[in-house]
């Protein structure tokens, strides 16, 4: 057995901010989090066993030989299968689980094949929720969906059922709940739906889970506790029989009479056939889907939960973003099963147009795996309020939501994917900036009340970060009215800055300690980290500008940019890098010295939009090696910083609370690898995706990457890798293709507000093809490498090449 067998992590199944469970390599499911229970919302705790919340089961007769059962599991010694109190296969021969689990896993599928030996059937699952970049409602279904696919290999008929189990949960911390199990048969649509009586009807768990069996001829065993006689008739009886002993499972108080559920209830249905010749198949799909409508805010302290021992008012209710559009579980079943195919191919749609790439698998793998955390830590309500939590363990959730310095990295994700979100953050963001333009640095899962603790602007870079993020939001919306509502509030950030954090009048922030993204590293004066996003805010700022026709801010802001580049090269440059900050730290006399890795970050950021570069190329070229020789080792990872002269790791204050210099950020790691990616340093950026991509396969970490808690924020910026490959820019009117290098022949996906695309380079030319969602800029520049074609655009373009540039203007 290797470390990284153990499952320590899974991929989530769930929609965006609709709760999430794993699956997990061993068949079983794991965080459980689709109850508005903590950590992830502020509800209680979930407190069941996460593997008998669902599984699944097959039973198995070969013709002339006795019945058995499967659980789809490597099971646990105590426990499996709901059988508690004993180890079950000592009393119980004729259940087992898997031998061996055979798993595949890309979101957002994961995909399974289960042996056992003797077993005359080959067994796959492949569990799945809709994932559709630009398509929000089917994106954030409170749905997963299970299709398995049955095949004998025995020239003897055998008799199959699949099996879907899941607990009565529902209310779980309202101790006057009693279970109610409702058996649904409605033509093609087999389901029971799990519900609760007695309950509060405003309490965070009351809500539904339905347990859906996509075939008319499904049967079901409703309202089980005990395997007798659940599994004695289970074993015996085929199909399974119709049974509802719900009623049994709800007995009286012995004090007042009054009835309360037991301890377990569960439900089970499936479906069933005979496979009478070797290669015979049966397919089949359930579906689990839940509605629990009562989305509480966190406080505005953003501590506490809302649980039964708590009033509800102390917090506003948020309520789910899928209550938009479903009324209950059933509902979401019926949804599911009706719009499975669409659902399907258009979340298979977007799958393909990804992985049909020329770039390394375990490139495109590490990016597709960071797609797990906008399903394990996204709020998405129904008041409009969304955000990705900053970090989030089993044991608790890590800051707030949109955290605005994480997101400087992480929200490039959410701008390229869902435009309709992103802008969400954006309104939310605006909605708490102060009178004096200062912004918040994360949103305490409330819409309603900012936290006083992150509206204190201590933080430097958040007006940068708010300013960048928020107009290249709305230059790639091409929503001309969005834009002129920003703008105020963008000009009262930048203000700011300027009025209250510029003491020496030089138009740049100035750094008194620690005050930035980076908590725990001290800088003095001109801080290239803090002061490249600054200029990079004031290059999108003034493209806005120039759009909205402000030309006041242009002949105000045009030389603060222009000195702001020339002085961060005149106080920080050494030759070979950009030095952590321009004057000594009183702490340590050489602490201004360190190699930051992302001491030119905002010189990447102003590639995503073709703005007028900060850093000149030479410079940032020499600077991205400099940290590549001094912060990568092979067998650690890039660090955050590293200081000249250090052969190991960097001494740290003794007030310092967390180690961060000699740390790797994977979030870090992987923007650092997009810039290499701008500056021709290929095979540089995938040596570190490489390391990173590796080292959590190792760890069994590989959906769940930690830096400030786990399901980090920050990783998300591996979304700028396949952009920044092929040197894509995007300005709101204008797309370019710039790549740093001559592209071999091959094909590369291309992501864009809302869109996919694949660029494909052939020995005779080359050509755009719109995959997903729409487009049409104002203008498409691409290489001129012979014959060059849009293909699936709808809009109408012109063409004109000169200069090894082929440029399609929009008619």
């Amino acid at each position: 057995m290797h470390r990284s067998q153990l499952p320590r992590s899974g991929m989530a199944l769930g929609g965006i901010g609709a709760g999430w469970f794993e699956i997990r390599h061993d068949g079983g499911f794991a965080n459980w989090s689709i109850f508005n229970n903590w950590p992830l919302f502020p509800g209680e705790r979930y407190p069941y066993l996460a593997k008998q919340t669902l599984f699944f089961k097959l039973w198995v007769r070969l013709h002339n030989e006795a019945p058995r059962l499967v659980l789809l599991q490597i099971e646990d010694s105590h426990g499996a299968a709901a059988i508690e109190g004993q180890e079950y296969h000592y009393l119980f021969p004729w259940l087992s689980g898997v031998d061996v689990i055979r798993t595949t896993a890309s979101f957002p599928f994961a995909e399974l094949d289960f042996e056992q030996d003797g077993l005359p059937l080959k067994v796959s699952l492949r569990a799945w929720s809709p994932f559709i970049p630009g398509n929000v409602k089917d994106s954030a279904l409170p749905l997963a969906y299970f299709d398995f696919n049955i095949t004998s290999t025995s020239n003897r008929p055998i008799d199959v059922q699949i099996l879907a189990v899941a607990r009565n949960v529902v209310a779980y911390d309202q101790p006057n709940r009693i279970y109610v199990n409702e058996r649904i048969q409605d033509g093609d649509f087999s389901a029971v739906l799990l519900t609760a009586a007695q309950t509060d009807p405003a309490a965070a768990t009351t809500g539904g889970l339905c347990l859906a069996s996509f075939a008319k001829t499904s049967t079901a065993y409703a309202g089980w506790e005990h395997p007798h006689p659940y599994y004695e008739r289970t074993l015996r009886e085929f199909p399974l029989p119709e049974v509802n002993d719900t009623a049994g499972r709800n007995g009286k108080d012995k004090v007042t009479g009054q009835l309360r559920a037991d301890p377990r209830c569960f439900v089970t249905i499936g479906n069933a056939t005979t496979l009478r010749a070797r290669g015979d198949t049966f397919a089949h799909t359930f579906a689990l889907t839940w509605h629990f409508p009562n989305l509480y805010g966190r406080p505005a302290d953003n501590k506490g939960s809302v649980g039964r021992n708590e009033p509800h008012g102390h917090d506003r209710l948020e309520g789910h973003y899928y209550s938009n559009f479903f009324n209950s579980a059933i509902e979401v079943a019926r949804y599911a099963q009706v719009e499975r195919t669409r659902l399907l191919d258009e979340t298979t749609a977007f799958h393909a147009t990804f992985f049909d790439s020329s770039l390394p698998e375990f490139v495109l793998d590490q990016i597709n795996s960071h797609l797990n955390t906008l399903r394990t830590s996204s709020w998405l309500t129904r008041t409009g309020m969304f955000g990705v939590l900053e970090g989030l363990s089993p044991a608790r959730a890590w800051a707030g939501i949109a955290t605005t310095d994480v997101a400087m990295y992480g929200q490039i994700a959410v701008s390229l994917l869902f435009p309709e979100l992103d802008r969400m953050t954006i309104e939310t963001w605006m909605k708490f900036q102060q009178p004096n333009g200062c912004v918040i640095h994360s949103v305490s899962c409330n819409s309603y009340t900012p936290s006083p603790g992150e509206i204190t602007g201590h933080r430097l870079d958040m007006p940068s970060q708010y300013v960048f993020m928020s107009l290249r939001t709305a230059l790639w919306s091409e929503d001309t009215a969005f834009l002129k509502t920003l703008w105020p509030s963008i000009k009262s950030a930048l203000a700011y800055v300027l009025r209250e954090r510029d003491a020496n009048g030089d138009h740049l922030p100035d750094m008194k300690g620690i005050m930035c993204s980076y908590d725990n590293f001290p800088m003095f004066g001109v801080a290239p980290y803090v002061v490249s996003q600054w200029l990079a805010a004031v290059a999108i700022a003034l493209l806005a500008a120039k759009r909205l026709g402000d030309t006041t801010f242009i002949s105000e802001y045009t030389p603060f940019f222009e000195q702001g580049c020339a002085t961060l090269e005149k106080t920080t440059w050494n030759g070979r890098y950009f030095q952590l900050c321009s004057d000594p730290v009183p702490t340590d006399k050489e602490g201004h010295l360190g190699c930051l890795s992302d001491q030119i970050i905002g010189d990447a950021f102003v590639r995503q939009l073709g703005l007028n570069p900060i850093i000149d190329l030479t410079k940032a070229a020499t600077a991205l090696r400099t940290i590549l020789a001094m912060n990568y080792k092979s067998d650690q990872g890039l660090r955050n910083c590293q200081w000249p002269g250090d052969t190991w790791l960097h001494d740290i204050h003794k007030d310092t609370w967390v180690d961060q210099a000699n740390t790797c950020w994977t979030g870090v790691e992987l923007n650092f690898a997009a810039q290499l990616y701008q500056h021709n340093l290929h095979e540089n950026a995938e040596n570190i995706i490489s390391n990173i991509d590796t080292r959590h396969r190792k760890w069994g970490m590989y959906w769940d990457h930690q830096e400030f808690g786990g399901h980090y924020f920050r990783p998300l910026a591996a979304f700028a890798i396949p952009n920044a490959f092929l040197g894509l820019s995007y300005d709101g009117e204008n797309l370019r293709i710039r790549p740093s290098r001559p592209l071999p022949v091959g094909r590369w996906c291309v992501l864009l507000p809302g869109a996919t695309a694949t660029y494909f380079q052939t020995l005779d030319g080359a050509r755009l093809e719109l995959k997903t969602g729409k487009f049409s800029p104002k203008s498409i520049e691409l290489p001129s490498t012979g014959t060059v074609t849009l293909t699936n655009f709808s809009a109408n373009y012109t063409v004109a090449s000169s200069e090894g540039r082929t440029v399609f203007t929009r008619v």
